[in-house]
């Protein structure tokens, strides 16, 4: 069943059409469970229940008809930062789970949780964002007296990333955690990104968004592992890698290729694969690897290994420490942003050369790096010296198949590795006579997401055994390997399944199972009579009491028989039957109304409607930025306030719902934000753009009334790719008399509109308060009537008549005056010393408050008024990191930045 939102005002165009069929004769792909929040996988076990996690950390369970379960497995939502790609992002069963109960998951953890958890200062609405952290893997059992439908109290064990310095590196808002798999041997594999952005040639630094130096701040991340996407080269850290661990200790296994004895944690000791980008999701071909984990073998690991926008590649890891290159690889040729760059020094590999006439103390990871060539290849020399090679380089692994993507490498192909006549790799593409593959299908995508075998009996013959590959595109493809995982045969399978994030094989009714970004589980289904799909259709969904509404069902279809009843139920105990009816309701209030059709073999399908009398719909919109507004690439990430002008004529502000989401959109995909329910919030946007690669910011706010009316309005924001438009001094201002009198000077404007001057009690709820006209170069003033007491954080906006911005600087004004207070040493290591020259009351107050605006620490202290005031403040256990100071002094107030670093 779907449910059609009763009106919906978009101010913009449909981003695609419809779901539409676009598989072979027989198999059709229907709408199976509804009613998530944001699912990002699914599986099963082996009675067909469905497991299905959910991005902000709760696993929801569905019988094998696919109704949702009241009450999830497990809600950890407290636990996890849910923010841009971060989130609950892998989970699977135990292999016997059906006995023990075992599950496990791998996400993204909340540091408000890792640190308050358990004390007066934890708040369990409190999530931090935009703060490096590492990504934990932790086994749960589910209670077998709740037929497993429940978790077992207490059963929790945290596997890998028990202190932040044991966890996978979060050091950007993606490429960060991909996928849980479990081995035939019992082993538990792990896939993570190399924790960077592509918005440059990032070796380490904070240049491209990427938070190192706040990681290293923070223990999240050792000096050694600053090296961008080389993180993914280094067998110091657990970025870009398969990660193999034992299932009940979280150690490394002895039979792992870098396993270290004396340190069975450490990242070396748990890599099984290394020099992937984004292996976001992986799958074990059924069948492959030993049932004893000190044979080394967990299986074939079908790797999908996103690509940074010239090759989408699919990776095959058969046997222990392959390195399959990335960043000095992408596809079968060297990327060459990264491969024509110098590379950092890997601090794991010392030259034995160093001090003897050399001095290159440490190989780089292009000395490490050596491509296969048939009949062998070339050992890599020492860099100091012609004659002595290197002892510890890897060599790299080619991609089983790899395509090209669609927005940045035409044409259309894809390719499987060769040899040239000179013994090195080229790509062969399909459907030509070097490929061995004649005859196959051509194509390309955005985002490779590996698949799943099919092992069952519910699809033909043809199918069994072969891999059901996916793309984000909305692509799934039919891939034949054999037994030494060489392609054979490609084959378009499904061609439209729109944003496809997740698929996976229900092994009690052999169908198919897959997750979009519409947050829908969709079954594919071979034979049998596919349900048709129910549509209401109608100009007016509201209006004064009575009202006559004209019904439309003529968009409702099915597949493959005539449909031959429309039944409607109006929800006021009158029904009708037909394509096209008419209605009166008559009394106040809202009706849901049902539409059930069936086809000529009694499927049905319903969707449903509200009718709201004497009711209109919230009138709504977005006043804190303009559609079409482009946004900076020189001043870090920024907030962009979101504030909506909301009227409704027969509700008041407290009765209406807010649900804000933003979406940062990358070339023909999109990263969507979690929803926030505050009438008030802001987004954060990041310098992405003007690259080669394409990105955009959508938001979208919709106001529901509580009859069941709402109103959806988006708007849009770009990167700004011009000249400068703008040359200015700080801005600078001062209490005056019953205000705040605020000053700034231009020196150059080049179509510029106005100024917007924002305020803000902290550094986050900036509103506007006030325009000035662009006049031209020179002296502006504004000043602020109605500032806060305390302290007022302002900054100017310039606006251009097409709407780029960017900000001044941000200017914190205390009102009526300032407090003389001094805070040092800053940044802090053991204790810090306030200060105050002359406290004016009877009590001093002290705050310090997390990068959320949660009150972390509070004391207070008596004083006497005149005298001065000096004490030293301990940090108790706060984890490292920036902190905002409040102090107060009867009305005066005073606020700042304290950087904790021990």
């Amino acid at each position: 069943m779907k449910i059609t939102p009763s009106f919906v005002c978009l101010l913009m165009l449909a981003l695609a059409p419809a779901m539409a069929q676009d598989l072979p004769e027989g198999f059709y792909d229907v709408d199976y469970v509804e009613g998530l929040d944001y699912p990002v996988g699914l599986t099963f076990d082996d009675n067909g229940r469905m497991y299905i996690w959910e991005k902000k950390g709760v696993v929801r369970v569905a019988d094998a008809e696919g109704n949702l379960y009241d009450e999830p497995l497990i809600d950890i939502s407290e636990e996890v930062s849910n923010w841009k790609d971060h989130g609950l992002m892998g989970f699977t069963l135990d292999n016997d789970f059906l006995a023990n109960g075992y599950f496990y998951l791998l996400y993204a953890l909340d540091l408000h949780h890792y640190a308050y958890f358990g004390t007066p200062a934890y708040h369990p609405d409190t999530t931090v964002t935009w703060a490096p952290t590492i990504g934990r893997v932790v086994r749960y059992r589910a209670d077998p007296t709740t037929a497993y439908l429940r978790v077992l109290e207490g059963s929790r064990k945290v596997l890998l990333g028990e202190a932040l310095a044991d966890g996978i590196p979060l050091l950007y808002e993606f490429h960060g955690l991909g996928s849980l798999a479990m081995a035939a041997d019992g082993t538990l594999l792990v896939s993570s990104g190399d924790a960077t952005g592509n918005g440059g040639i990032d070796i380490g630094g904070d240049e491209f968004g990427t938070m190192a130096s706040e990681a290293i701040a923070a223990g999240v991340i050792s000096p050694d592992q600053d090296l961008g996407s080389y993180r993914a080269q280094y067998l110091g850290n657990l970025n870009g890698k398969i990660l193999r661990i034992d299932a009940e200790t979280g150690e490394g296994l002895r039979s792992n290729p870098y396993y270290e004895a004396e340190a069975p944690r450490s990242a070396a000791s748990r890599t099984w694969a290394l020099g992937l980008r984004n292996p976001y999701r992986i799958h074990i071909r059924p069948n492959t690897g030993s049932h004893y984990p000190e044979d080394g073998n967990p299986g074939a690991i079908y790797i999908g290994d996103v690509g940074n926008g010239a090759w989408e590649e699919l990776n095959i890891a058969t046997q222990p420490g392959q390195n399959f290159g990335w960043p000095i690889m992408e596809g079968l040729g060297a990327h060459w942003p990264y491969f024509t760059a110098e590379p950092p020094p890997n601090q794991l590999r010392p030259n034995p050369l160093y001090g003897n006439g050399c001095d290159e103390e440490f190989f780089d990871f292009k000395d490490l790096y050596v491509n296969p060539r048939q009949g062998g290849h070339t050992v890599p020399p020492n860099p100091c010296n012609d004659q002595v090679p290197v002892e510890d380089y890897m060599v790299g692994t080619m991609p089983a198949l790899l395509w090209s993507n669609a927005k940045w490498n035409p044409p259309t192909r894809a390719q499987v590795p060769v040899f040239d006549e000179q013994g090195f790799y080229t790509g062969a593409n399909l459907g030509t006579a070097a490929s061995g593959l004649e005859g196959a299908e051509v194509f390309d995508g955005f985002s490779s997401l590996a698949g799943a075998f099919y092992e069952h009996e519910h699809f033909p013959e043809q199918y069994r055994g072969k891999y059901f590959m996916v793309d984000f595109s909305g692509w799934i493809k039919v891939a034949d390997f054999d037994e030494q995982q060489r392609l054979l045969h490609v084959e378009p399978f499904h061609g439209n399944a729109r944003d496809i994030i997740h698929l996976a094989a229900n092994p009690a009714d052999g169908k198919l199972y897959y997750i979009g970004l519409d947050g829908k589980v969709h079954q594919i289904s071979f034979g049998g009579n596919p349900p048709p799909v129910a549509d209401i259709g109608a100009e007016q969904f509201f209006g004064a009491a009575p009202l006559t509404v004209d019904f439309d069902a003529s968009a409702s279809y099915d597949t493959n028989l005539p449909l031959v009843a429309y039944h409607w139920d109006f929800g006021d105990g009158q029904t009708a039957e037909g394509v096209n009816v008419s209605h009166t309701f008559t009394g106040s209030g809202s009706y849901t109304v049902k539409l059930t059709v069936a086809d000529s073999l009694g499927a049905e399908d319903a969707d449903e409607a509200v009718v709201s009398l004497d009711n209109t719909p919230p009138q709504v919109r977005i006043s804190s930025f303009e559609d079409g507004w482009r946004y900076p690439l020189d001043q870090g990430t920024t907030l962009l306030p979101l504030i909506a002008d909301v009227a409704d004529a027969e509700h008041s502000a407290e009765e209406l719902t807010y649900q804000w989401r933003t979406f940062l959109h990358h070339n023909d995909h999109f990263h969507p934000d979690p929803v926030d329910f505050n009438p008030r919030s802001f987004a954060l946007i990041s310098p992405l753009g003007c690259q080669e690669e394409l990105y955009w910011y959508r938001t979208e706010l919709t106001v529901a009334d509580p009859g069941g009316l709402s109103t959806t309005v988006v708007q849009r924001i770009y990167p700004y790719c011009g000249e400068p438009f703008v040359a200015w001094a700080a801005l600078e201002g001062a209490p005056e008399g019953a205000g705040v009198a605020l000053h700034w000077e231009t020196t150059a404007e080049d179509s510029m509109a106005y100024y917007l001057v924002e305020r803000s009690p902290d550094p986050y709820q900036f509103e506007p308060i006030g325009q000035v006209a662009a006049t031209g170069a020179g002296r502006y003033d504004f000043f602020d009537d109605g500032p806060r007491k305390g302290t007022n954080n302002y900054r100017v906006r310039a606006v251009t008549a097409n709407g780029a911005y960017r900000f001044s600087n941000t200017l914190k004004v205390g009102f009526p005056r300032p407090l003389p207070v001094k805070v040092f040493p800053n940044p802090v290591r053991s204790s810090f010393t306030v200060s105050v020259e002359e406290v004016a009351g009877e009590e001093l107050a002290l705050e310090l408050i997390d990068m959320l605006g949660k009150v972390v620490q509070r004391q207070v202290w008596p004083v006497s008024p005149g005298a001065a005031f000096e004490k030293e403040v301990l940090p108790g256990q706060l984890p490292n990191g920036v902190y905002h100071y409040r102090i107060w002094d009867g009305a005066n107030e005073h606020l700042g930045t304290l950087v904790l670093a021990r």
